[in-house]
């Protein structure tokens, strides 16, 4: 049985994740750092694939690259997203002009906030 107690849980949490989900969205392409890392666990790890190889950065060096990189507008999306208990995933993309990131997140709620603990790139050339 559905109660008020659960709606406003879920409600809550959902609230959660998308404040996180937002940071990375609305953080990436302006290159808000602090934005950016406020998404992400600290222990985070990011993979993808640059001409047929797995690339796979630590939380850091990938902060490092991004913030190297121009600004360009860019169409920020939330997906999808869900969650069980204390784990979760997102479906997101960032189209800029000539390319779009697809991005694949794994989520944990870790001292009461969600974070980004993995994730899975794939750039899309249009």
């Amino acid at each position: 049985m559905e109660t008020l107690t659960n709606k406003i849980d879920t409600e809550k949490e959902k609230q959660l994740i998308l404040h996180t989900l937002n940071n990375y969205l609305q953080g990436r392409p302006v290159l808000d750092m602090e934005r950016l890392r406020a998404a992400f666990h600290p222990d985070a790890y990011i993979r993808t694939f640059i001409d047929g190889n797995l690339v796979q950065w630590a939380l850091p060096k990938y902060l490092e690259l991004v913030a190297q990189t121009i600004v360009q507008e860019c169409q920020p999306e939330l997906l999808s997203y869900s969650w069980d208990g204390d784990t979760g995933s997102a479906h997101v993309q960032l189209t800029f002009a000539t390319f779009r990131f697809i991005d694949r997140f794994n989520l944990i709620k870790f001292e009461g906030a969600w974070r980004i603990i993995d994730k899975v790139s794939y750039r899309q050339e249009l």
